[in-house]
Parts: C-alpha cells; structure tokens; sequence
C-alpha cells in the first residue's frame, strides 16, 4: 500500500529541554495528529495532543508525562513494587501526580487513606477533563484526599505520620526540581513510620551522574535502597530508573515467596497490565554499566 503522507507538512512536538546532558543536543519527536489543549498555569506549560502510535500524549514544561498507550508501565511500578512490600500499609502521600494515574493505583490497595498534594491545581483540573482515562474516578474516591499546596511545606508538617510515600514528579526542572534535594528526603524520611517506605521517580539512565547522587543522597538518610529499571517507550531515551527507600524494610531482600504470595492475592482483585510477582525482582537486576553504588 502507497504511504501517501507528507511529513513534510506534518506537525510536530520536538521534546528537547528534559535536564542533564541531554538538553538540546537529543530530540524526541511526535507527529501531532490532533491538538487537544494547550495552556499556562501559574506553574507550568501544558500541552496535551493525540499522537497515531501513542494516543494522548501529556507534556508539562515541554517534557512528556505520559502517553495513553504506555501509562500503566510508570503507574504501577511507582507504586505496586514499594507498596507490598508493606506488611500492613494504611496511610500513603502522594507529592505530584497531578495526571491521577498513581493515586488510581494507590487506591487499588487496602489502605485507610491516601492524600495527593500537587501545587498546581489546574493541572488536575485540565487531566480530568482532557485525560479522565488516568485518573479513572480516583480523585473522587472516598479514600483519596486532595490538596494543592506546596509539596516541601506540606511534609514538614508530619513526623512518624505516613506508611507510604510516593513522590510523581516531572523530572528536575520548574516546580519539580526542588523535589529532588537532601532537605527533602530528610523530610519524608521523618515522616514516615518506622516500616514506612517511600518511592521517586529519578528520571533517566542517560543521567547517570545525577541518579548516583541521588541514590548517595538516599544512602545518607535511609538504613535501605533500591533502584529498579523499566522501559517507557514515549519517554526521552526511555530507560528510566525509579528509587526505593525505606529504614524499616529490606526493600531488596524481602523473600521473593512472600512477595509472590501477596502479589497474586492482589491480582486476584486488581487488573494490572504490567507488575506481577516476576517483574517485582526482575526490575532490580540492572545491568552492569547501570548498577548504582
């Protein structure tokens, strides 16, 4: 069949100013076939349209958050790996996630309550009617609880308080970037109870350097560490690394029978499209040039 296309009357979303080596020198294009918003908040850029091999597609500050088409992939393995390793989790925070995504994957859980804190409002305004596929009704969820505040400010307030912390975050630029610092994970480290587990978004394995100093930083404040690695296929260089860390659990070492076993009673009542028992350990094992000291 004759490819009739004219890409060079095609419009398009160049992805170029994602921080670190790559800014400006790497671009990650996506042809535009519909333009569904485009905006400013007192924060942010926004920038949601429909692409033929990822769907929906949500940029902020010029970074891709997520695609219609991959979504789940960052969704459940920022939550369902750090969560069950939990023995009886009941208070979780969620600092960003303005899309829903996480906190639709929280609430799956058997959990009392789950606070979203994003400083920027009409990001979630804009995702639910936009993007209502993400969230799919959580944020109207009796267990959800949502405020838009500061995220630093708001975990100051809190010592011994949460058993679950998640930080969904764009990478470190804009109002994002002062979610990547040592005070801060000084701060949810005192915030969370003594099992308590906390994960991060760190962003891609082309920035090595900054996952390692990350990962230093994690090391100075918590007993125990994990990374993990996964493939998201509309992200820039899409190897991306998420981070673990916990003063109570052996996020690495908890007995792959038990994880197993509590996986499976989960799946039993959650369709999941990605994380399963396997994956859990699997997403661990990073490869030699990838392993963070």
């Amino acid at each position: 069949m004759k490819n009739t296309s004219s890409p060079q009357n095609d419009i398009y979303f160049s992805e170029g100013t994602v921080p670190g080596k790559r800014y400006g020198k790497i671009h990650h294009k996506f042809v535009i076939e519909q333009l569904i918003y485009k905006g400013k908040t007192d924060f942010q850029d926004i920038l949601i349209f429909e692409n033929a091999v990822y769907g929906k597609v949500l940029v902020l500050d010029g970074i891709v958050q997520l695609s219609e088409s991959d979504e789940f992939i960052y969704h459940e393995m920022l939550t369902h790996p750090y969560i069950l390793c939990h023995p009886n989790p009941k208070r979780a925070l969620i600092i960003g996630g303005g899309d829903g995504g996480t906190l639709r994957e929280v609430i799956k859980h058997d959990i009392e309550e789950c606070t979203m804190v994003d400083i920027d409002g009409k990001v979630v305004e804009i995702c639910q009617q936009y993007l209502p596929f993400i969230s799919d009704g959580a944020f109207q969820h009796e267990k959800a609880k949502v405020l838009f505040e500061d995220g630093l400010a708001f975990m100051k307030k809190f010592q011994n308080h949460f058993d679950i912390i998640i930080i969904d975050c764009n990478d470190a630029i804009g109002p994002s970037e002062k979610l990547f610092s040592k005070a801060f994970y000084q701060d949810i480290g005192a915030a969370l109870t003594e099992n308590g587990i906390c994960s991060f978004q760190m962003g891609s394995f082309m920035d090595f350097d900054f996952l390692q100093e990350m990962h230093d930083n994690l090391k100075s404040i918590f007993k125990y560490t994990t990374a993990s690695k996964l493939t998201m296929p509309c992200y820039h260089c899409g190897e991306y690394c998420f981070m673990g860390a916990s003063n109570g659990l052996d996020l690495k070492n908890i007995p792959a029978e038990q994880i197993k076993e509590r996986v499976e009673k989960f799946i039993q009542k959650n369709s999941l499209k990605y994380y399963n028992a396997d994956i859990h350990h699997a997403a661990q094992c990073l490869p030699t040039n990838m392993q963070l000291k």
